[in-house]
């Protein structure tokens, strides 16, 4: 309720409220926070399996939540700056699979993008280094690549801008 504000996800209205399943809890069988979605009487009605525009299927729910979460800060400051990047990657076209490095500690910062699928990461050594008074550093990184969902979710972000 909290992410949607207290409203339906899709017209806003504020009652009669329900907290829905995107993909059916008959199919899924899970109480799963990226497969929820607040939705009222009248547009939960609307909710079928059709392409007809008046309907309201799965695809459009993804794409709303996925919103939802960029809008109402599931996303941290530094994983909004990272999707920003990809988008610009993709835009130009000059990066086949997007990815970039960061220091394995900000690992905590980015972890709603590796959660919810956006990246996948990998750990790489880096060199170690000796500081003054015999103190060793290593600085380890990760590299996040952007996954086939974050593709969708980046172009998904792209028409809904347009």
């Amino acid at each position: 309720m909290i992410e949607a504000g207290y409203r339906c996800a899709i017209c806003k209205a504020t009652e009669p409220l329900d907290i829905d399943h995107i993909v059916e809890w008959s199919i899924v069988r899970k109480h799963e926070f990226h497969n929820m979605i607040v939705l009222c009487k009248s547009c939960h009605g609307r909710k079928k399996k059709t392409s007809d525009p008046r309907d309201i299927n799965r695809i459009s729910l993804r794409r709303i939540k996925e919103n939802l979460m960029l809008l109402n800060a599931r996303y941290s400051d530094l994983e909004r700056r990272i999707i920003e990047k990809f988008q610009d990657d993709l835009a130009t076209n000059q990066i086949h699979v997007p990815s970039i490095i960061l220091p394995e500690r900000l690992q905590i910062l980015v972890r709603y993008l590796i959660k919810d699928g956006l990246v996948f990461t990998e750990l790489f050594k880096s060199s170690i280094s000796q500081g003054s008074g015999g103190m060793v550093f290593r600085d380890d990184n990760i590299r996040l690549t952007l996954t086939r969902k974050g593709r969708r979710f980046i172009k998904n972000l792209n028409s809904q801008a347009s």
